[in-house]
């Protein structure tokens, strides 16, 4: 940027000698500085109010969309459905989820499918494509795609390493009833 100094008479005697100075210059950039110093701090009370109004979602809602996830994880969960949970219209709901999650509500969803996923991988024999229904995706190659971008590997070489106790079933999770183990290796069944 190239920089131009002009000189302008602070004093014009009729006929007299003219003084040229740059004191008019300075009094003109100490006003400009002045103007932009108060546009900036004006600028940085719009963004703290910018903040202040992304607020997160409250701790009642944070778990009553935790709760709604992993009990419809095998059905179709949209971001309307999920702002309706917590009484918020969608943008409200999507900028405060991504200030408490950290992350979109599609990302979570997704997380949260994926776990689902690993679990009933690791603790039964079912086909990988029944799997996929029961998480919520669409079939065996919507699953094997999102678990290797998430987790890194393929659904059948985690369900060959993984070492979760086979005696846990899926259905206790649909019927409500978990299965414990006693110290007598005897299972006696408790209602949730």
């Amino acid at each position: 940027m190239n920089k131009t100094l002009s000189f302008i008479p602070l004093q014009d005697e009729a006929n007299g000698p003219k003084t040229w100075g740059l004191e008019a210059d300075y009094r003109a950039i100490d006003g400009l500085v002045e103007r932009q110093g108060l546009a900036d701090k004006r600028i940085a009370a719009s963004v703290e109010a910018r903040e202040k109004l992304t607020a997160g979602l409250s701790e009642w809602q944070r778990k009553k969309i935790i709760r709604y996830v992993d009990a419809n994880v095998d059905s179709k969960l949209r971001v309307c459905d999920l702002s309706e949970q917590v009484r918020l219209s969608v943008s409200r709901f999507s900028k405060g989820f991504n200030v408490t999650f950290g992350r979109p509500p599609y990302d979570y969803v997704l997380s949260r499918r994926i776990e689902a996923a690993k679990y009933l991988i690791a603790s039964t024999d079912e086909p990988l494509s029944q799997i996929a229904h029961a998480c919520g995706l669409s079939d065996q190659a919507h699953l094997s795609k999102v678990f290797k971008r998430l987790v890194g590997t393929t659904p059948l070489t985690w369900r060959k390493s993984t070492s979760v106790a086979r005696s846990t079933q899926w259905d206790y999770l649909t019927a409500g009833i978990r299965r414990e183990t006693t110290r007598f290796d005897q299972t006696s069944v408790i209602g949730l």
